[in-house]
């Protein structure tokens, strides 16, 4: 036990072993002082029984004193008799001032006295007092009497001084014999207590061996666990000791550790889940997934960067977008979000204290946020930002997330390479639709298809109205941003089995799989309300006007059993919307219907 205290070197546990000793000596000590308090008390109380006898037997003697000189002063009349018998009173009365005094704690007792001086007041009262005064006055014709009434008291009076005296020393004696008992058992205690304080000590350096010995052992043992991947050993219990506190600091050691694997894991699944996806929508998804998932955000904003346009623009968030950016969710100016700027994160722990993002975009009144660019091969291709409660943003989460960042920077730089590899080809760079030539490869296996499954196939073609006139008016930037908004409108507006392509200028088409002309005219009529309610920008403190469309519909096989004759039939159509007024839609009918 010696050796392993002297190992561990924990003052504590010297201080655990001299405890027993201290207590041992404290018990002496606090038992001496007990027996030696009760000892005196006992002392006490044999000395006051002693001395109240003494007085007791002095207040005899006044007694005997004053009935000696009042009777020689009544039978003599002599002077030296009264002062006698005047002195002999005083020393009886001091006498009881000392015994009240004495027995001022004894009920009893006190009862005694006081009845004594109750007898000798009645007696010098009733008797002694009138006696002298016939006697000074010469009266003797009472003397016989009252020496017979005098006799009587003062032999009551020795009587009861007696037996109080008596009991003053049966008192003392029982105090005596009292204390006699305390020292022996005093004597006794003082053995037993040694005797139990050395078993205890005994106890105590058992517990304290295994106290030492036991949290070692299930240290080493835990030590043994965690390094075989157990995170969760069994240790030494939560006290207020360095066993606890090494306890406490390895259970934290082992919970960051588990922690680390635990993200190292989840970045690593993460990173294996985005790899395998074939489309940025995809990765966009997982990143929201694993963000709300790790940080509980308010909100998280997924941008992509426009190079060619200058702007940031949301493709994916946690919830919906305020009210007032739904229709144009961009930073203008790639420069304006400082973690685009400055190449690295931008973070702010409380909105309402620290300096805000300069592009300003939909930026939250509380909590704090994290804004990470996304760098793939030193590019910067978008950002992330996350929305969160105050003071979330630790050394420890900013580390985890730049870690997620990097990971999806790259699989999305390599999707959107893929991408404008396959736009080049198939989609129109303006609108994003898809363009002329895979609209006709494709509205050909649609036919096809159609024809096989005896089902319709719906062609709605659109013209912007007077768009031209905004061309000229505003200039060709509006004029392309209002076609990207256009197109964005369409998409929103129908399902995503439809296919939209441009196909030139101003001029769009809708293929709408297993769709007849009712249902087309439907779907048309609410692409022509959405985009008569598309929010138009302000050039200059000039609000440019409200644009609408044209559309005309023709349905295969009903108008045309080629291609070319449904892309006719569909634009004459249109044509009759654009003669009869334009903002509307008409179905194609024949033309021979049409001049009869």
């Amino acid at each position: 036990m010696a050796i392993s205290l002297q190992n561990l070197k924990i003052r504590d546990q010297v201080y655990l072993l001299t405890l027993p000793l201290v207590l041992i000596l404290f018990g002496v000590i606090g038992l001496f002082f007990f027996n030696y308090w009760q000892i005196n008390q006992v002392s006490q109380a044999v000395e006051s029984s002693e001395i109240s006898a003494l007085h007791t037997e002095s207040l005899l003697q006044g007694v005997n004193e004053m009935d000696s000189v009042g009777r020689a002063y009544i039978q003599t009349g002599r002077e030296s008799f009264f002062r006698n018998y005047t002195t002999a009173s005083q020393m009886v009365a001091k006498n009881f001032d000392i015994l009240r005094d004495l027995n001022a704690r004894k009920p009893s007792m006190m009862a005694e006295v006081e009845s004594i001086q109750r007898l000798i007041e009645e007696w010098k009262s009733h008797v002694a007092g009138p006696a002298i005064e016939r006697a000074n006055s010469g009266d003797r014709a009472a003397e016989a009497p009252a020496r017979v009434k005098w006799a009587g008291s003062v032999a009551a009076i020795q009587k009861a001084i007696g037996e109080f005296g008596q009991e003053n020393r049966n008192l003392a004696s029982a105090s005596r014999r009292a204390r006699q008992r305390d020292v022996h058992r005093a004597m006794v205690s003082c053995v037993v207590l040694s005797l139990l304080f050395a078993a205890l000590l005994l106890l105590l350096v058992h517990f304290v061996s295994h106290s030492l010995a036991d949290p070692l052992q299930l240290l080493i043992h835990a030590s043994d666990r965690l390094r075989q991947g157990d995170f969760d050993p069994m240790l030494p219990p939560a006290t207020d000791n360095e066993f606890g506190v090494l306890s406490r600091s390895f259970l934290h050691m082992a919970h960051a550790l588990q922690k680390d694997r635990e993200e190292l894991g989840a970045i690593k699944r993460f990173s294996e889940v985005v790899t395998e996806c074939t489309s940025e929508n995809e990765v966009y998804d997982h990143i929201l997934h694993a963000f709300r998932d790790r940080f509980q955000p308010r909100q998280i904003l997924i941008f992509k960067l426009r190079p060619e346009e200058d702007f940031l623009e949301v493709v994916a968030s946690l919830r919906p977008l305020p009210e007032d950016v739904q229709d144009w969710p961009v930073i203008e100016g790639k420069h304006s979000c400082k973690a685009v700027r400055i190449g690295r994160p931008f973070r702010v722990n409380d909105v309402t204290v620290e300096p805000l993002c300069p592009g300003k975009f939909a930026l939250p009144d509380e909590g704090s946020y994290y804004c990470g660019p996304l760098i793939a091969g030193g590019i910067i291709i978008g950002a992330v930002r996350v929305e969160a409660a105050v003071g979330l943003w630790t050394p420890e989460r900013e580390s985890l997330i730049e870690s997620y960042l990097s990971t999806s920077a790259s699989v999305l730089s390599n999707l959107q390479l893929l991408q404008t590899m396959r736009e080049q080809a198939n989609i129109d760079p303006l609108t994003g639709l898809y363009n002329r030539r895979f609209c006709k490869d494709y509205a050909r296996k649609l036919m096809a298809m159609a024809r096989r499954k005896n089902t319709p196939l719906g062609f709605i073609m659109l013209d912007l109205d007077h768009f031209k006139s905004i061309n000229d008016v505003f200039g060709h930037e509006v004029g392309d941003r209002i076609l990207k908004q256009f197109a964005k409108t369409v998409t929103q507006s129908m399902r995503e089995t439809n296919l939209t392509a441009r196909l030139g200028g101003e001029e769009f088409v809708i293929l709408l799989p297993d769709t007849g002309a009712e249902a087309c005219h439907v779907v048309a009529e609410r692409i022509r309300k959405a985009v008569a309610r598309m929010s138009m920008p302000e050039v200059k403190d000039k609000q440019v006007p409200p644009v609408t469309v044209s559309m005309g519909i023709a349905v295969y096989p009903e108008h045309g059993g080629t291609l070319e004759e449904m892309l006719h039939s569909s634009d004459r159509a249109l044509y009759e919307s654009k003669r009869a007024g334009r903002n509307r839609t008409t179905v194609y009918v024949e033309e021979k219907e049409i001049t009869g």
